[in-house]
């Protein structure tokens, strides 16, 4: 299965929120640091927002921060949210070869989301001093 670069920005936006949590977290900064486009990462931000996952502020001394625990956000969660192809293939004729395949793509895409049912955002962000490192967390930034 291959994601889209909106679900990839929208775990990455949710993992670095983690990362930084309480203090609010400003979309250049998640940008900077994976070296993506701020542009697509602000209709993930905005997004995640209104899917209640994040708070964000907006003005001046903007910026996000997560609205729930990270233990409580599985990954499959946002999938759902952002792959618009994991709703039902569309079926024209009852076509007992096609019913087939829907069928078989269908159970893979159960499979793949019942896999990360068991990922939190916390889960994946488990190793946050090596995170921190890699997305250039300062000592005082991080604290």
């Amino acid at each position: 299965m291959r994601l889209t670069s909106y679900t990839n920005y929208a775990l990455r936006a949710l993992m670095y929120a983690t990362l930084a949590h309480p203090r609010l977290v400003r979309v250049q900064d998640v940008a900077d640091a994976y070296g993506i486009s701020r542009t697509h990462l602000v209709k993930c931000v905005h997004h995640l927002g209104i899917w209640g996952y994040l708070i964000n502020q907006r003005g001046r001394n903007g910026g996000f921060r997560l609205a729930r625990p990270p233990e409580t956000i599985s990954v499959a969660e946002i999938v759902r949210h952002t792959e618009e192809g994991f709703s039902a293939p569309a079926c024209g004729e009852p076509d007992t070869a096609v019913l087939r395949l829907v069928d078989a793509v269908q159970r893979a895409q159960s499979a793949f989301l019942d896999v990360l049912e068991h990922h939190t955002i916390a889960d994946i962000t488990a190793n946050t001093s090596e995170l921190r490192c890699i997305l250039g967390f300062d000592v005082e930034r991080a604290a």
